[in-house]
């Protein structure tokens, strides 16, 4: 079964940390925690996020490449692990900044572009899975040089990423409509069974 992308699942503030967003708990993951499940999976994801239209969409999901989902996995969590750690203050991870760097120079020989950070590649670069690839990593790298650190977060509840873009920079949840109103109704059951 497809995943249905709604908009809550794009509350990132930048398409890398939508991208990491891309499963239903970090912090505490069900045994079904994948939303990318399929190359459809993965070109509904780009044109829900306005990366891709419905024709380079449809092409996405025609990858037929057995390791295309799982290479698409591993630019979601090396992206993962780069704006967790900058959200947690850490050290950025290396190895996963390399992994970002080669997925991006596989694809870069078919001519994947990014305007702003929208992807360019002709109809024929979505049916290819390195320039797939190469585009979410290019997105990921874009995001490592250019958001500000100060203003990532992780959500204390799910683990999603985001931008912090409120004016007093106090933005805990990653949606109060989500993960803040499960907190209060979590918090209000504790009270109630004290």
């Amino acid at each position: 079964m497809d995943t249905n992308w709604v908009p809550e699942h794009f509350i990132g503030g930048h398409p890398s940390l939508d991208l990491a967003n891309a499963v239903f708990n970090r912090r505490v993951p069900e045994p079904d925690d994948e939303l990318l499940k399929s190359a459809r999976d993965v070109g509904n994801w780009l044109e829900a996020s306005g990366l891709a239209d419905v024709r380079e969409a449809a092409a996405v999901a025609g990858i037929a490449e057995e390791k295309f989902v799982e290479r698409t996995h591993a630019v979601r969590e090396a992206a993962a692990q780069i704006f967790g750690s900058i959200a947690a203050k850490e050290p950025v991870p290396t190895e996963a900044l390399g992994m970002l760097f080669s997925s991006a120079a596989r694809g870069l020989a078919g001519a994947v572009g990014l305007n702003g950070k929208k992807p360019e590649l002709p109809l024929a670069g979505w049916r290819d899975p390195d320039a797939v690839t190469a585009v979410l990593a290019m997105l990921s790298i874009e995001g490592f040089f250019t958001l500000p650190a100060e203003r990532l977060r992780s959500c204390p509840r799910c683990g999603w990423l985001f931008l912090d873009t409120s004016r007093g920079g106090q933005r805990r949840w990653c949606s109060m409509r989500v993960c803040g109103n499960r907190e209060k109704i979590s918090r209000h059951r504790e009270r109630v069974s004290s």
